[in-house]
């Protein structure tokens, strides 16, 4: 009788224990934050100081972990096969959420099913700049010479099917204009060659185009976001040289794998914006390049859904495709 009673406790001990963990307040482990650039770029900076603020806000270790190549598609797709239990962060920009299903039919990953926003972190202002050497001022004046001389001008981008990339050929479709795209591998050589006007002009983010208009080396035109960008107050829209409705840019969100226990999404969403809502960490995302839009994401579908299809549409009109 004794060891039956025996027994009998130690099972409901046992089982106390294991009810007890699988309550465990979260978070009671490190955390992982998913970023699919490599270790350096503006994405990844902006990715580490967000991580560091969220291990104050939500008293655990977040261990970043680039998982770069395919154009984001790597580490998408880790992210979205990850266990949905709030330990896999992922924090990427519309080049994994719009930009690619625009262009690929052959995803491993669904940029609407497969994930669920935690909030939106910051947005990347897209430059329009040209070699300072160049004679062209103003936007007008380029449009001016691109319609008197067309597929004379080139323009460079830091690779095929990026933001930069659609930022072109929308300018193009607005304009009416002809001019050529150079893709390069990443914003450093096309920068390179911009600086040596082996190219006249490229589309690129204000953080890679920042460092050499501060040198006088190149020039900026334009952004092509719908306001003018924080770092470069005196550079007009697209929009207002002459172009209504032109607005693209390089939107920054996390999300984790979907499914994730509502008590847990609440805490993570809160946990964002608390973070994001430092002084400081907007004060050094903002000097990395990023204008920081601590916001939550609670129209993620249309939002997803609306920009792809009209993504979709400038790349088959410009003939985009993947590389």
């Amino acid at each position: 009788m004794k060891s039956r009673v025996t027994s009998i406790l130690a099972s409901a001990l046992a089982a106390a224990s294991l009810s007890g963990l699988a309550h465990a307040a979260y978070p009671d482990k490190p955390i992982q934050l998913i970023l699919p650039f490599p270790p350096g770029g503006a994405a990844d900076v902006g990715g580490r100081l967000v991580a560091a603020q969220l291990e104050k806000v939500l008293g655990t270790t977040v261990i970043v972990n680039n998982r770069p190549g395919g154009g984001t598609i790597i580490g998408a797709q880790a992210a979205a096969n990850a266990a949905p239990d709030g330990y896999t962060l992922f924090m990427s920009s519309n080049s994994t959420f719009t930009l690619n299903p625009a262009i690929r039919s052959d995803l491993p990953y669904d940029a609407v099913k497969d994930f669920e926003p935690i909030g939106a972190v910051g947005t990347l202002p897209i430059v329009l700049a040209v070699n300072s050497a160049q004679p062209y001022k103003t936007l007008a004046e380029l449009v001016d010479a691109a319609r008197a001389k067309p597929d004379a001008l080139m323009y460079a981008s830091f690779g095929t099917g990026t933001v930069a990339h659609f930022a072109g050929e929308m300018f193009k479709s607005a304009s009416g204009i002809r001019i050529s795209h150079v893709p390069y591998r990443g914003s450093a050589p096309a920068m390179t060659d911009l600086i040596g006007n082996q190219i006249p002009m490229a589309f690129d983010t204000v953080v890679g185009v920042l460092p050499q208009l501060k040198s006088g080396k190149v020039r900026p035109l334009a952004v092509t976001t719908s306001s003018r960008a924080k770092a470069l107050p005196d550079v007009p829209t697209v929009a207002e040289s002459g172009y209504p409705g032109f607005d693209l840019s390089s939107w920054v969100v996390m999300v984790t794998p979907a499914g994730l226990p509502d008590d847990v999404a609440a805490k993570l969403k809160e946990g964002l914006v608390t973070a994001m809502a430092d002084p400081q960490l907007q004060e050094r995302m903002a000097a990395a390049g990023f204008e920081p839009v601590p916001t939550r994401v609670d129209d993620w579908k249309s939002r997803v859904s609306e920009e792809t299809a009209r993504l979709k549409t400038i790349a088959e009109k410009a003939n985009i495709k993947p590389e």
